[in-house]
């Protein structure tokens, strides 16, 4: 590539990356905020929320990728009309694909982009995302063990530690009130967290465990050197078979496992059909830019109008995809119109670029009205 379409491809390349870089940025913040609240009751580290927001970000790319090409598209092609660039291209003869040609290889390019994140990096980012989760989520350590801080990690069970060092935690008191007629208090020097073949423990020594007889009457108290306090059911295991749809790869979402319902497996296929359908927008936008600036007759006084019709014509185009995929859901045989909806944006606007302009149009009227005047 060389020549008028290389510029106009280098002018569009510099702001698509820019603009995917703001819009990215924006999203990640508003996205991060709701990664806090579990890093901050978990105490987790600043590498950790970083590391978590971060893998959420793929998901998002079929969604940024679009805008960000479309206003790549709008702030190139309108400096190289304020700068009367344009205006020198039209003038040496090039038609609107000597234009819209680069801005289409664009397109097609970040189409690709979009595809690959949307096919691999995002269902491999949500994947860790949600496994590293449920990991803090059912971390025993950060559960039970709060240095100076009384926890419930489920209801009816208190735990409370005075100091933790290193793997030893000392000033144990564990309040098991989950069955009403078998209250018992446990409490001891020291402990530490162990995992067992039969499961995680915790080992209590140099303390003593104290309880009411029945539930009420006399109270009991036995000491002990050393007790072990089963905790395998808070040991949760993630189920791999219950796996969200952000979180499959193609495959997994056309082909599930069975023994699925049938609202599953629909939305599933409502995934995998949006994943494929969604990139189709990024050659939609930039269609809609290029059009917007250069489909038309030329104007002096500025594309605003032009560039506000776009915008609402970007609107138009990617709003309706968004209820498709819940119409999809809902009936799966109706997936073709994922794909049928941005194809006619596209087909309509191949079309208005590829007719002719009206000042050629009058141009050529002219001419032929001039010769029959000088023939009178």
């Amino acid at each position: 590539m060389s020549g008028i379409p290389a510029y106009i491809f280098r002018q569009i390349g510099g702001p698509l990356l820019f603009f995917t870089f703001v819009l990215t940025g924006v999203v990640w913040l508003s996205q991060s905020l709701r990664m806090l609240d579990l890093v901050i009751n978990q105490s987790q580290s600043a590498a950790t929320y970083i590391y978590l927001t971060l893998l959420a970000l793929p998901s998002l790319m079929a969604l940024i990728l679009p805008f960000a090409l479309f206003c790549a598209v709008l702030y190139a092609l309108n400096r190289l009309y304020v700068e009367s660039e344009l205006v020198v291209i039209w003038a040496a003869g090039f038609s609107r694909w000597a234009v819209a040609g680069p801005v289409v290889l664009v397109a097609t390019a970040t189409t690709l982009v979009a595809y690959v994140f949307n096919l691999y990096f995002m269902p491999a980012g949500m994947r860790e995302m949600k496994d590293r989760v449920f990991e803090i989520r059912a971390d025993l350590v950060n559960t039970f063990v709060r240095e100076g801080a009384f926890t419930s990690p489920v209801e009816g069970l208190t735990v409370y530690v005075g100091e933790r060092s290193g793997g030893e935690i000392k000033g144990i008191l564990v309040h098991d009130a989950r069955n009403p007629k078998n209250i018992a208090t446990y409490m001891a020097q020291q402990g530490t967290l162990a995992t067992t073949p039969q499961g995680p423990r915790l080992i209590m020594d140099n303390g003593n465990v104290q309880w009411l007889e029945g539930g009420e009457g006399r109270l009991k108290i036995l000491n002990f050197e050393k007790y072990t306090f089963d905790l395998s059911q808070f040991d949760k295991q993630r189920d791999t078979a219950t796996r969200e749809a952000s979180e499959r790869y193609l495959q997994e979402l056309l082909h599930p496992e069975a023994g699925l319902t049938v609202n599953q497996r629909n939305r599933y296929v409502a995934e995998a059909h949006n994943r494929l359908s969604a990139p189709l927008y990024c050659i939609v936008f930039a269609l809609i830019g290029v059009t917007a600036l250069v489909g038309g007759t030329f104007n002096r006084r500025g594309y605003g109008g032009r560039i506000g019709l776009a915008m609402l014509a970007v609107l138009m185009a990617r709003l309706p995809g968004f209820a498709l995929q819940r119409l999809v859901d809902a009936s799966p045989s109706m997936a073709f119109v994922m794909y049928l909806w941005p194809a006619l944006w596209i087909i309509a606007l191949v079309a208005v670029l590829s007719m002719p302009s009206l000042e050629r149009i009058r141009s050529r009227a002219n001419s032929r009205v001039v010769p029959a005047a000088g023939a009178q």
